[in-house]
């Protein structure tokens, strides 16, 4: 008889503990969601469509891709371990001071799968992160709507 109520105390601290993990859990992943919403906002608000020559694509590590140092720096450390889809291309027609360069731009996982190499495509860009492709010859732009 002892040991059962020990049980059931045990079981239901337990059970105490799930439910205020989870209630945690609940407002940190609001929070999240209420600043990515704002992100995407400041992010669609510096935006501009650009026509780009794309040189090449891989995946690779933040130190290895070729990104400006500041950018490299603004990366949290919890994710400089993880490899993000890179873009190298050259800038063909944009409103930008300095004419045709090459940069490497971090690319939407959506996009990087449909994006085709040695070639040009219209792609739209919020800093150095292409968020949309618009037209390029031989994709089929509804795969990325699924």
């Amino acid at each position: 008889m002892f040991l059962a109520v020990n049980v059931w105390q045990i079981v239901l601290i337990v059970l105490a503990v799930i439910a205020v993990i989870l209630v945690i859990l609940y407002f940190v992943g609001s929070k999240l969601q209420a600043k990515q919403a704002n992100t995407e906002k400041t992010m669609k608000q510096m935006s501009m469509v650009v026509s780009l020559l794309v040189l090449s694509k891989d995946k690779l590590h933040i130190k290895d891709s070729g990104l400006m140092k500041q950018v490299q720096d603004a990366i949290p450390a919890y994710m400089r371990w993880r490899k993000f889809p890179i873009v190298k291309a050259r800038i063909i027609k944009a409103n930008i001071a300095g004419g045709a360069q090459v940069m490497s731009f971090i690319c939407d996982p959506k996009v990087f799968k449909v994006m085709p190499v040695k070639t040009e495509v219209k792609v739209t860009i919020a800093g150095i992160y292409i968020t949309k492709l618009h037209s390029a010859k031989g994709v089929d732009l509804s795969k990325l709507n699924k």
